[in-house]
């Protein structure tokens, strides 16, 4: 297979992009070596290459493609056309670019930690300076903004010195956190060495695997798939677990989300399951104190070839694990139901889980991003199934309507309807 020959590379590589194989391969290869050599027009043509080269990181043909994408990404943030379009890239996680987002406390403190001279407070966050000059006690006509200027040491950015008048109030960190939160500022991550990137995201999972024919998308067997143990499972030592953890941290913050399990994740209970073909998971449990009464969280991040594709927030309560599942914009259209009975023989395995359980927001409720990728379907197809007599018989009408027509779609107003309630899925019973 030569290397398309047409004007626009970019779009060439885009049709390539689920097609492997030697040949696949050397026809990327010839167009990244065009594109490296490019200098592109616009941030979105900007961001399509640099998604193009996380997926072909995760999933590279051969040993020559790999080297080409990983040194096509160690220098993107060289590119001049990358500076050009810094502006509009803002909270892509593009490296080189910054991110703004009002990041929960605990968030926000690892940050202080990590980055101290990376992170500020910003300035057009209007609510959050008369919050903070209140707190100050100091006159409206001042500032928030300005009363922190005075009193920070030179050097000390005003999102630390805030951070840390946070840390110095009385009362527990439960309130402490509910005070930051209500204030909820905007931090500003400006780039620099080491701050979070979606482009440089990686960690040693594993042997890396070649991706040599087309993704499975096929839904497999989940009776199968869920008493299939994963290869191996380690318990790493707290410096690798803080570097994990620190990983999913910065995966959740480049895409401007926060996940408490992430968050407050403990570094001596992290482990790293790798189930084979370059597929591995990071699960983690939490700080004592964030542990809940009526069940115990997990964090899990996806890895393929040790660069994150997606994430798990789980809930264990006695042998029920409640999952929310996602997969990463970048490589999705592929084999997330792969992944996920994975996912699933893992919490089996590992966390001892026998019933499953998806709530409604996961679903679609007041989560239009769910409802646009047909969630509720792709779970129901599953053999997951409502409880609830109404939500039966909506389901029921929905089932009978896709098989008069195979070519049916629920409405996005149906969808909403069905995401109410939660869906269930006990392996032991046979649908």
């Amino acid at each position: 297979m030569r290397a398309p020959m047409q004007s626009d590379p970019l779009r060439a590589l885009r049709r390539l992009r689920n097609r492997f194989g030697a040949e696949a391969a050397r026809a990327k290869c010839a167009l990244l070596g065009r594109l490296a050599r490019t200098r592109l027009r616009g941030a979105r043509e900007l961001e399509r290459l640099h998604e193009l080269l996380c997926f072909m990181r995760a999933y590279p043909d051969d040993a020559r493609l790999l080297a080409m994408v990983r040194r096509l990404l160690a220098r993107f943030t060289h590119r001049s056309d990358l500076r050009a379009q810094r502006e509009a890239l803002e909270n892509s996680g593009i490296a080189g670019t910054a991110i703004r987002f009002p990041f929960f406390w605990p968030s926000a403190r690892w940050l202080a930690r990590r980055w101290p001279g990376r992170i500020a407070l910003d300035r057009l966050d209007h609510a959050a300076g008369r919050a903070i000059g209140k707190l100050l006690g100091v006159d409206h006509r001042l500032g928030g903004f300005a009363a922190l200027d005075r009193i920070r040491p030179r050097g000390l950015s005003d999102a630390v010195q805030f951070i840390r008048l946070v840390e110095a109030m009385p009362g527990d960190d439960f309130a402490k956190e509910a005070f930051y939160d209500a204030i909820e500022p905007v931090i500003e991550i400006r780039p620099g060495r080491g701050t979070p990137d979606r482009t440089s995201a990686w960690h040693a999972a594993g042997p890396i695997a070649w991706q040599r024919t087309a993704l499975d998308r096929t839904r497999p067997d989940l009776a199968a798939e869920i008493r299939r143990p994963p290869r191996r499972v380690r318990r790493v030592p707290a410096r690798e677990g803080e570097r994990l953890l620190d990983l999913a941290r910065a995966a959740m913050a480049t895409r401007c989300r926060d996940l408490d399990a992430f968050a407050y994740g403990d570094a001596h209970q992290v482990r790293l399951v790798d189930d084979g073909g370059a597929l591995a998971f990071m699960l983690n449990g939490v700080v004592a104190e964030r542990r809940l009464a009526h069940a115990t969280p997990y964090g899990v991040l996806t890895l393929r070839n040790g660069v994150p594709v997606g994430y798990l927030d789980v809930a264990m309560a006695r042998a029920r694990a409640e999952l929310a599942f996602n997969t990463f914009p970048t490589f999705r259209n592929g084999e997330a139901a792969h992944i996920f009975a994975r996912v699933l023989a893992m919490a089996w395995t590992v966390l001892g889980a026998r019933r499953f359980s998806v709530a409604p927001y996961q679903l679609g409720q007041h989560n239009h991003e769910a409802i646009g990728s047909g969630a509720w379907w792709f779970y129901f197809k599953f053999g997951f199934r409502p409880r609830d007599a109404t939500a039966r018989r909506l389901a029921q009408r929905e089932r009978a309507r896709v098989r008069r027509d195979p070519g049916y779609r629920s409405s996005e107003a149906t969808l909403k309807r069905l995401a109410q309630w939660p869906l269930y899925l006990g392996p032991r019973r046979r649908r």
